[in-house]
């Protein structure tokens, strides 16, 4: 076993070493680099009470300075859900049957989320600075998790440039459905962290990401990723209990998400959280001509074709060639790259974007170093994060993808730069982790 997680963690790191030549505007690390020094010294230099609660009241503060001053439409999917949850709130349930949400049913979890909250305050700024709240929580659980893994100076200067990433700042305004999961998600990576696995911590990570997949339909990643993990940690003393709480954390969760997707099918709403569209999202990922990512001309061709299977299969055998080059140009889209649509001066724009490559960039390259094999690494909660990305790896080389689909997946990079960091501070590769 160790030799297969050894050559597991060697494929991992040569994955994103391949990236590397691909990284947009490569000079513009140059711009991060100062500042990510700059952050180290004060993370190393800070001496407060209570850190933990003034990061997360920074964090806050400076999330909503940038709801009030960026100007982000509202547009795509995120428009007809908030459309839908300001009808929703009169009683109005017409929604339902439109089109986007007889194919995509599951979106209906985030319209009633968003319109509990706008029957509290019916204002879109209300939703961006419950997101603020979120994403400063968010920030919060990186420190706490990474303080787990690594020492103290560590996990701040991590936290802190989570907190300066731009682009979660920028998502607060979308009114994207990944803020919840995500948060659930780092809820739960920091309970495996803190807590021995038992009966009750199994049921109640099932819950947690039953609820997240009402949000957001990816938490059976984290499910898949738990499970190859509790496997792999199979001994003779413990296989009995590693597989019972295995097996209860994925009946649960599969019997929450079937409970919870009864009532909504019993409720006025009268819906349930299915996809009726499944083969759409590996169509339109498999699109070598648009990079797997969502285009009309492919949305026409596959909702007016009766046998979608077929046309899907098709696709497959007139592009099987292709492939392995679509699979290289997505994964560089998705790790490397973030979209933006701002309505702020073109200068300022142009240099909030190229600092934010470089800073992603120089993030990313800390975390390749992160992932270079050593053996003095073996914690093995580590490999439970790598595992997770790794699923992640697989799944979007299949279905569609957008630069906006990474927010999880640099949160899970930012939990990991501490074994890079460590190597750096030592020089010789010598992580120190707990």
């Amino acid at each position: 076993m160790k030799k297969i997680i050894n050559l597991f963690e060697i494929v991992l790191f040569l994955f994103f070493l391949v990236l590397i030549p691909f990284f947009q505007n490569k000079l513009s690390i140059l711009l991060a680099i100062p500042i990510l020094f700059l952050l180290y010294f004060l993370s190393n230099k800070i001496k407060v009470k209570n850190f933990a609660i003034i990061l997360f009241i920074i964090s806050f503060i400076i999330r909503i300075i940038f709801v009030l001053y960026l100007k982000v439409d509202i547009v795509s999917d995120f428009k007809t859900m908030l459309s839908a949850s300001r009808l929703l709130i009169t009683g109005n349930l017409s929604f339902t049957k439109d089109a986007y949400f007889m194919l995509f049913p599951y979106q209906i979890g985030h319209v009633i989320y968003q319109a509990l909250l706008l029957k509290i305050i019916n204002k879109v700024l209300f939703l961006k600075i419950i997101n603020s709240l979120v994403t400063s929580t968010i920030v919060l659980f990186i420190y706490l998790i990474t303080k787990e893994l690594f020492k103290e100076k560590t996990a701040r200067f991590i936290s802190i440039c989570y907190l300066l990433y731009f682009y979660p700042l920028y998502l607060n305004s979308v009114l994207t459905n990944q803020h919840i999961p995500a948060l659930i998600s780092l809820i739960v990576i920091y309970l495996l962290l803190k807590k021995e696995n038992n009966i009750k911590l199994s049921i109640l990570i099932a819950c947690l990401l039953s609820i997240s997949n009402v949000l957001r339909t990816e938490s059976i990643i984290f499910i898949a990723g738990i499970s190859i993990y509790n496997l792999i940690n199979i001994k003779k003393n413990n296989y009995k209990k590693v597989l019972s709480y295995t097996s209860i954390m994925i009946i649960v969760y599969f019997l929450t998400n079937a409970l919870i997707s009864t009532l909504l099918y019993v409720s006025p709403i009268n819906s349930n959280l299915k996809n009726n569209a499944p083969l759409w999202k590996f169509y339109c990922g498999l699109s070598y001509k648009y990079n797997g990512i969502y285009n009309e001309e492919d949305e026409k061709v596959f909702f007016n074709t009766s046998n979608q299977k077929e046309l899907l299969l098709n696709r497959v055998k007139e592009e099987n060639i292709k492939l392995p080059v679509l699979f290289m140009k997505k994964e560089v889209i998705l790790w490397t790259q973030t979209n933006y649509d701002l309505r702020i001066r073109n200068n300022i724009n142009n240099l909030v974007l190229l600092f934010n490559q470089g800073y992603l960039n120089a993030i990313i390259l800390i975390f390749i170093i992160s992932l270079f094999p050593y053996k003095s690494l073996k914690n093995k909660k580590i490999l439970l994060l790598k595992i997770i990305i790794s699923l992640y790896i697989f799944i979007y080389a299949l279905i569609e993808i957008s630069p906006r689909y990474a927010y999880i997946l640099h949160i899970l990079l930012f939990l990991l730069l501490g074994i890079g960091i460590n190597k750096i501070e030592n020089r010789k590769g010598l992580g120190k982790e707990k």
